[in-house]
């Protein structure tokens, strides 16, 4: 097991499940580390067309207010995504489930 930055890395495990109970827990898991990899992908995507739809707006006010308005969803729904990973690890230390 590899530590980076005070956090342990367990190895992967690949779709092998020991138990069928550990199934559900292991499904959220996976599903939740592909959507926070998924949304900072699309977070990064948006922040670089919102980017370009500012710099090349020209001054025209709906553009610029459609940029900002880009960012402002892009970003809320990143802190969205991260703050489900933390509800769920507050979860998992108050029921003692291993869910990430």
């Amino acid at each position: 097991m590899r530590t980076l930055a005070q956090i342990s890395i367990p190895p992967p495990t690949g779709l092998r499940f020991s138990n069928y109970n550990d199934l559900p827990a292991d499904l959220f898991t996976r599903i939740l580390l592909f959507a926070m990899a998924a949304s900072g992908l699309i977070f990064f995507v948006q922040l670089i067309m919102a980017g370009f739809n500012l710099l090349t707006s020209s001054g025209d006010p709906a553009k610029i207010q459609s940029a900002t308005k880009a960012l402002t969803n892009s970003l809320t729904g990143l802190i969205i995504v991260i703050s489900t990973y933390f509800i769920a690890q507050i979860i998992q230390a108050i029921l003692g489930l291993q869910i990430v």
